[in-house]
């Protein structure tokens, strides 16, 4: 940067040297030689003192990525989670099953709806799982085991430090969603409507996880979707009777730091006294 300000300044001063100049004595001649090399060393302190500071810029920036925030702590977490997810999936030959990061539900597991043809996963208005498919959900708790999921906090203990250090804790939940066609319920069915159905299938894949993996309830969630969520525009096509899984870690503020619990009596405290009287 100095050579390129003193090329300016050379530039500045004109193609003449003054110090040639007729007009001038010795004295004003080397007075202005003075002036400058004073202006090249200002320029080469310039250009120095521009090298620290962008230096110092960049110290600084590597700081703040290392004391990064509980959120861009947890984004690494999701994605760490998804690059081992992806690599065990592959190392185990599980082409039919698909990998997904999807950042704010955490990594999704499906199996894909063509992995036996002509098969779908459910049959219709049925919660329990197609026996041909077994084999696979084996496979799948496999790949659940090799992710030692049980210790996920160890395995990631300097991310989650950093998320506990801003008064979080940090926990995996293996979620499961189930989802049904759009093709309604017929009024002898075992199921009151699609939700409740798609409810029970969610069921029927933690049962069936739990006992191949051995991991502890407390690991597992679960919800059904009905028909809400459908892979193709055909909503009644076969493809939407499934069930996705989803690694989600999850962050909660630490017990002490728990908003109180309101209850209902606490906001219609008129009401629970008439109630009471009844």
């Amino acid at each position: 940067m100095s050579f390129l300000l003193f090329s300016l300044l050379n530039k500045s001063t004109g193609k003449e040297d003054l110090s040639r100049s007729p007009g001038l004595v010795d004295s004003d001649a080397l007075q202005i030689r003075h002036i400058k090399a004073s202006r090249i060393w200002l320029l080469t302190y310039i250009g120095l003192f521009t090298s620290l500071l962008a230096f110092f810029i960049l110290i600084i920036t590597q700081i703040e990525l290392e004391n990064s925030t509980p959120k861009r702590n947890y984004q690494k977490i999701v994605n760490q989670l998804y690059q081992e997810t992806a690599y065990q999936a592959q190392q185990q030959g599980l082409g039919w099953l698909a990998v997904e990061n999807t950042l704010s539900k955490g990594v999704r597991l499906t199996i894909n709806p063509q992995t036996i043809s002509n098969q779908s996963l459910f049959t219709s208005a049925q919660a329990q799982l197609n026996p041909r498919y077994l084999p696979y959900i084996r496979d799948l708790s496999e790949l659940l085991q090799s992710l030692s999921l049980e210790n996920f906090n160890q395995r990631h203990l300097k991310l989650v430090k950093g998320i506990e250090a801003a008064g979080l804790d940090v926990f995996l939940l293996i979620k499961i969603e189930g989802h049904t066609d759009s093709r309604p319920l017929a009024q002898t069915a075992l199921f009151e409507n699609n939700v409740e159905l798609s409810t029970f299938r969610a069921y029927a894949m933690m049962k069936l996880l739990r006992l191949y993996t051995g991991l502890p309830e407390s690991l597992f969630a679960m919800s059904g979707y009905g028909s809400f969520h459908n892979l193709t525009e055909k909503t009644t096509a076969d493809e939407n009777r499934r069930v996705e899984i989803y690694l989600l870690p999850q962050i909660k503020a630490k017990p002490s730091q728990k908003m109180p619990i309101i209850t209902a009596a606490k906001l219609h405290p008129a009401s629970m006294a008439e109630k009471s009287l009844l």
